[in-house]
């Protein structure tokens, strides 16, 4: 998480409200147990409201498009190549991307599919694998990269599918 004015602004007005809040605990409650339950109150409810609040800031912060994704798999290396372009959509810097990829292999069953064989046959099969590729490092705002990168392909898949999640922090 990379911090922002928005940040700092939201983390000095909850510890002024912290703050003001323990002063009137202290002037208003004279026993000691109720006044160290709210107390704990206070500091719990502050911590999960500044954590709330700082996940809500970087949905507005950190945004960026994934485009051109492309997958081309390498015969020689035995990999596949993925290239693409990693666009900031806000003025604020990304401090790295993510794309998470999955490789599924389609299985084709004939005959039944409940048959004991093709269930035996498909509890042996690896039928996907997955990677996580960190494509981006540092992106300032409002640009992009172009970024490749090659991942190793199973030997054993025939038809295969590509599945992406992209993250950004």
């Amino acid at each position: 998480m990379q911090l922002t004015i928005y940040h700092l602004f939201a983390f000095i007005v909850i510890i002024v409200c912290f703050v003001l809040i323990c002063v009137l605990i202290f002037l208003k409650i004279k026993q000691k147990e109720i006044a160290l339950m709210a107390y704990t109150i206070n500091t719990i409810f502050s911590a999960l409201l500044i954590y709330s609040i700082f996940l809500t800031i970087n949905q507005f912060t950190v945004q960026a498009k994934l485009d051109n994704l492309s997958y081309t798999r390498d015969l020689r290396n035995e990999s596949v190549i993925i290239n693409g372009k990693v666009e900031n959509l806000t003025r604020f810097n990304i401090k790295k991307c993510y794309l998470m990829l999955n490789i599924f292999n389609k299985q084709h069953v004939s005959g039944d599919i409940f048959d004991d064989k093709n269930i035996r046959n498909a509890k042996m099969k690896n039928m996907s694998v997955s990677y996580t590729i960190e494509i981006i490092d540092n992106l300032p705002g409002n640009t992009y990269k172009n970024f490749s990168a090659s991942v190793p392909f199973p030997p054993s898949f025939n038809d295969v599918e590509f599945y992406h999640t992209f993250k950004c922090f």
